[in-house]
């Protein structure tokens, strides 16, 4: 990822779990305003106590540097310090409030919030509502979830919304999970097992379906396919581009 793409930005973390890459972003990038969504509602809650985290490792950081004092020719002491073992059972010792919500602002961590929901809209006549908010929408681990639960329909209507949220010049970083993890998980609900059935916009045709005009993505480029131990997650990940009206 790009500093460039995010400095200054208005950020929509789609899926985004207990929020490491939201807040990754957020704190690193300096992006004007990061939301991080997701359905579950107590992964939702981890994210916003992680803020306090991602606080404390600075907060703490600079708390022990200022108490290291010298004891003698090359050595020195720590005073004040709390044992690691409490900070593992208890929680961050030395972190601010947990803010409410995010202020605009482009310091960390007033740029972010958090919020439950679920982005598949029920119908498509719904997406005539959708406003353009974002510069840059991420939708990374996502696609296979929405396939299973909502099948093509749900997921069409997925892309679409993202494309009409992002304002023009807006990006969309996105990276799919393959076809061959989709049969993992086929079993868990009888929807699941339906919709499993019944796809046929696999995933390797997802950047030719999201550049048509169906949705109307000026272009799709390949940013990487990064190395993991585990082959389910050696993924590509895809950059899409929404031109300015005029180019569609």
């Amino acid at each position: 990822m790009k500093p460039e793409w995010f400095q200054g930005k208005e950020v929509l973390d789609l899926g985004c779990n207990v929020g490491h890459l939201t807040l990754s972003v957020a704190k690193k990038w300096k992006p004007a305003r990061v939301v991080g969504l997701d359905i579950d509602g107590a992964l939702i809650h981890s994210a916003r106590q992680n803020i306090r985290h991602y606080l404390s490792e600075e907060i703490q950081q600079q708390q022990e540097d200022d108490e290291e004092v010298p004891e003698g020719a090359g050595s020195k002491r720590r005073r004040g310090c709390f044992p690691a073992s409490l900070a593992a059972s208890r929680g961050p010792i030395a972190a601010p409030r947990v803010p409410q919500d995010g202020a605009g602002a482009a310091d960390f961590p007033d740029n972010v919030i958090f919020v439950r929901g679920n982005y598949v809209l029920e119908r498509d006549e719904l997406l005539e509502t959708q406003g353009a908010e974002f510069d840059v929408v991420l939708c990374l681990s996502l696609t296979k979830w929405v396939h299973l639960n909502w099948g093509d329909d749900g997921l069409k209507r997925l892309f679409k919304r993202i494309f009409r949220h992002l304002r023009p010049g807006g990006l969309l970083l996105l990276e799919p999970q393959p076809w061959s993890s989709y049969g993992k998980r086929k079993n868990l609900t009888e929807t699941i097992y339906r919709n499993y059935y019944r796809i046929k916009l696999k995933p390797e045709q997802f950047p030719s379906y999201l550049t048509s005009p169906e949705v109307g993505f000026s272009s799709c480029e390949l940013v990487a396919r990064p190395y993991n131990s585990s082959r389910g997650f050696q993924r590509p990940i895809y950059l899409l581009h929404k031109g300015h009206p005029a180019t569609h």
